[in-house]
């Protein structure tokens, strides 16, 4: 694998320059989180750096890397342009940059949706996404505030978020989400 820096230089000649500055908080915070619940610093910085590599790609193109990558989209995830560019950021990282570590591969996989049974580093980078410095949505201190105290709290929060959000506006909800939903929450119960 390249340094970071090299990753880096790569975000930033394909995105905007707020969506890379998003893309260096997210790392941060992936970073600051991953001290608190014990998961790999690096791996989790490096994915907060690639989660959104392919986030201002056209569809097409995102398409394209997701069959290349031998994955076959289905129909809510193809009207669903919001999932997608957790999908081909993992291709295109396996693909053009040669990263083989699964654990940064799925973190970046699941970033959007999360997914039944994450591991930690993938909670970290999907909560990082929620807290980092840009972000500035109703609530986001209580997020944070969360984020700095349980990750399943913090993960229960943001879907409960999430999920309401896109009801409320009779969008779809990918079946990933209401699964990590469940599982955080069947998790919180056996405690």
């Amino acid at each position: 694998m390249q340094s970071v820096d090299y990753y880096k230089s790569i975000i930033k000649n394909r995105l905007s320059e707020s969506r890379y500055i998003h893309s260096l908080n997210v790392a941060a915070s992936a970073a600051e989180l991953s001290e608190i619940y014990g998961c790999d610093k690096e791996k989790a910085y490096l994915a907060g750096i690639l989660h959104d590599i392919t986030k201002e790609e056209g569809l097409d193109a995102q398409y394209e890397l997701i069959e290349r990558d031998c994955h076959k989209l289905t129909k809510l995830e193809r009207n669903n342009p919001a999932v997608i560019h957790q999908m081909s950021g993992e291709a295109y990282c396996r693909l053009e940059l040669g990263i083989t570590d699964e654990e940064i591969l799925s973190a970046i996989r699941y970033h959007t949706t999360g997914k039944a049974n994450m591991t930690t580093l993938q909670k970290v980078v999907y909560t990082a996404d929620f807290i980092s410095a840009d972000r500035n949505y109703p609530d986001v201190e209580e997020m944070r505030s969360l984020a700095l105290k349980s990750l399943d709290d913090a993960m229960l929060y943001s879907l409960k978020y999430t999920i309401t959000k896109l009801a409320s506006k009779a969008e779809l909800i990918h079946p990933d989400s209401f699964e990590c939903y469940n599982s955080v929450l069947e998790n919180k119960i056996k405690d």
